[in-house]
């Protein structure tokens, strides 16, 4: 098929041609078009081995009582054996298989409990599969509250995706919330990290530096009051390894909550550094 090519005054009307500018004038419309055309990038968060870093069923404050639903998708054409790996904050770890066919998905409700059998845990969630790459999305609410359900979504990342450091801006330390920072440590190695919180200036407002051991969870909860941080709707949290090394990766978070009806809103931290090779 034959295309043809319009000229720049088509392209641009009101446009005078200029001796010896046909060519930049043809290259700048080409750049245009392009940008134009091109196709923005979705997150990608489908993997053949995925990290949620938080799973739980728990009682917390104020009478919250804490859950976590997981959906887990197989979004290609090939079927797989699907591995999850619970690791409990209190230690070892439990491992449920089953097969995933191409372009269905599995719903966990409630799923410490009803998939792991325990009944007061948190702990970090890996699912894995040999030959195909899955999607996986996590809810983690509040029962407690007779209004009804609260709670936050997120999703979890590729474990590829993860690295040494991690960043959450939009931090908020609101009167009437509470703030809980954590990091899922998705390794064998014990890890030390940096945590920072600054103000939407870049001034540190607070440090600390915490040892977290091979796949522990470790969640630190109230930590406005902990760390007496000012009232502001803008904070930046971040993770960093004292060390450079490249095995230390983790999926670092905060989560905001309402203090009266336990409503929560779940933060993801990014990373500019890529993944583990």
């Amino acid at each position: 098929m034959r295309r043809q090519l319009l000229s720049p005054s088509k392209i641009f009307p009101g446009m005078r041609r200029a001796p010896g500018r046909t060519f930049r004038v043809l290259a700048a419309a080409a750049v245009l078009c392009a940008a134009v055309a091109a196709p923005a990038p979705a997150i990608q968060i489908d993997s053949s081995q995925v990290v949620v870093p938080v799973i739980v069923h728990i009682k917390g404050y104020n009478d919250t009582q804490w859950r976590t639903d997981i959906w887990i998708t197989n979004p290609f054409g090939n079927t797989s054996d699907l591995k999850l790996t619970y690791y409990p904050s209190d230690g070892g770890k439990l491992t449920k298989t089953m097969s995933l066919d191409s372009y269905n998905s599995y719903y966990f409700p409630d799923i410490v409990l009803e998939t792991f059998g325990l009944d007061s845990s948190k702990g970090i969630l890996i699912v894995s599969t040999p030959s195909a790459s899955v999607e996986v999305r996590a809810r983690v609410y509040n029962t407690g509250n007779p209004a009804g359900e609260f709670g936050q979504a997120f999703p979890g990342l590729p474990m590829d995706r993860l690295s040494n450091e991690s960043f959450i801006s939009g931090v908020s330390t609101a009167a009437g919330t509470r703030l809980s920072v954590g990091v899922a440590n998705v390794t064998d190695y014990v890890l030390h990290l940096h945590i920072k919180v600054k103000d939407d200036t870049g001034s540190q407002l607070y440090g600390v530096t915490v040892t977290v051991g091979p796949h522990e969870l470790v969640q630190l909860d109230r930590v406005a009051d902990l760390w007496d941080l000012p009232q502001q709707d803008s904070l930046v949290v971040e993770f960093t390894t004292v060390a450079t090394d490249p095995n230390a990766v983790f999926y670092g978070y905060a989560s905001v909550v309402r203090e009266d009806t336990g409503d929560a809103t779940f933060l993801f931290g990014t990373t500019p550094a890529p993944g583990p090779a």
